[in-house]
């Protein structure tokens, strides 16, 4: 979870206007718009004043629909089609005898809207922006209304699909980006899986080390006392057999063990408590709570407990800014102990710090190849959960035996 990103609706709402295309959008909303209506008021060509807020209605419908064109990008792409094809038809000067409005400052906008369909559908509602733009060049050029000579209209329809065709392949490129952007975080998502499966494969070995020292040393006991105290020997033996069929249960997956590797020893319930301690200081507010009767949990269990709660204190301090609190609900119900970590969101954000951003797919990873469930997400204003679920051993074995049988 170490570097990865929080979100929040003011934060998407921030990403979404740090856009670079939202910016250029309201750009041109701001520098355009007032110009178009500059030119309208000066425009010969319109005489009526009901023609002139007709055309300024559809010149702010036009910019309107430049800016949902980034979460609605067909939707905003039919209504500036209609509002140009409306433009058109209207006389507006802008600068050529008998030109329409269209060729008015604030029809610019209407590229980003081509652009827009074209980065964000498919290649079919590309090709038909295409069209639709083209078509569009056409009906400005040689509309009925424009007195123009056939020069100026072939010269003019030209320029327009020119720049039709322009916005049009940067819209393509960013498709491209985009794509490859996906597929970058695709690899990196799978990296990341593949990564803490051998964490998961190292954790493992530590397990199956301990459970078979346990079953060597009682193996040894047995074979010493099996003449002498043949009770001993039993329970020595049933001590083998137990850890063998604990250790069994604990496989997960393959175990690829690195030998290089640090190894640690497997944690108990207890030391979520010491994890609350190390993270709480004069800045830092911790509370473990605990609720019912604890039960006993799988290895990989607790060790993807263990890593879970580890990681969730550690992205609270490191996303928030002091004073902060911090609160460890254990809770032992029924069927599955649940543990969920939230902090209050500090007095704000903390820093931006390094990190892949890739952390809660880890975490999910581990706690899932033990049983269990992962969520996190923002709560209330500020703050943030994340909430672990995973089975008793007992529960966990059954299903298992289950699933085998």
């Amino acid at each position: 979870m170490s570097g990865a990103p929080r979100k929040n609706a003011n934060s998407d709402g921030w990403r979404v206007l740090n856009r670079p295309d939202v910016i250029l959008a309201i750009a041109m909303t701001v520098l355009l718009l007032p110009a178009s209506l500059i030119a309208v008021v000066q425009a010969q060509a319109i005489p009526d004043p009901s023609a002139a807020a007709v055309i300024t209605a559809l010149f702010a419908l036009v910019h309107a629909a430049s800016l949902v064109s980034v979460r609605l990008p067909v939707t905003a792409f039919a209504v500036a089609s209609l509002a140009m094809l409306a433009l058109a038809l209207l006389p507006g000067g802008a600068g050529v005898a008998g030109a329409p409005a269209a060729l008015f400052p604030s029809s610019f906008a209407y590229l980003l809207c081509i652009g827009e369909v074209v980065a964000l559908r498919t290649l079919s509602f590309a090709l038909g922006a295409l069209v639709v733009g083209v078509a569009g060049a056409a009906v400005i050029a040689w509309t009925p209304a424009s007195s123009m000579a056939d020069d100026i209209r072939m010269g003019l329809f030209v320029g327009l699909s020119a720049m039709i065709a322009a916005a049009w392949v940067i819209g393509l490129l960013q498709r491209q980006r985009g794509q490859y952007a996906e597929e970058r975080q695709r690899t990196r998502v799978r990296e990341a899986i593949a990564a803490e499966r051998m964490r998961i494969n190292r954790d493992l070995h530590d397990v199956v080390a301990h459970s078979m020292t346990v079953m060597i040393a009682q193996a040894d006991v047995a074979r010493a006392l099996i003449n002498d105290d043949p009770d001993a020997s039993t329970r020595a033996l049933r001590v083998v057999t137990d850890t063998g069929r604990d250790a069994l249960r604990g496989m997960r997956s393959v175990i690829a063990a690195d030998a290089d590797a640090p190894r640690e020893p497997v944690p108990d319930i207890d030391a979520i408590d010491g994890l609350v301690d190390r993270v709480r200081s004069t800045e830092t507010d911790t509370r473990l709570e605990v609720t019912g009767a604890p039960r006993r949990l799988e290895s990989d269990a607790l060790i993807a407990l263990h890593h879970a709660v580890r990681e969730a204190l550690t992205n609270a301090v490191r996303h928030t800014m002091p004073p902060r609190r911090i609160t460890v609900a254990l809770e032992w119900s029924a069927n599955q102990v649940v543990v969920t970590v939230d902090d209050d969101g500090g007095s704000g954000p903390g820093p931006v710090s390094p990190g892949s951003g890739l952390g809660l797919i880890g975490m999910a990873e581990r706690v899932r190849l033990a049983g269990g469930a992962l969520s996190a997400g923002p709560q209330h204003q500020q703050g943030w959960r994340v909430r672990i679920e995973l089975p008793y051993a007992e529960d966990e074995a059954a299903r298992r035996d289950g699933r085998v049988g």
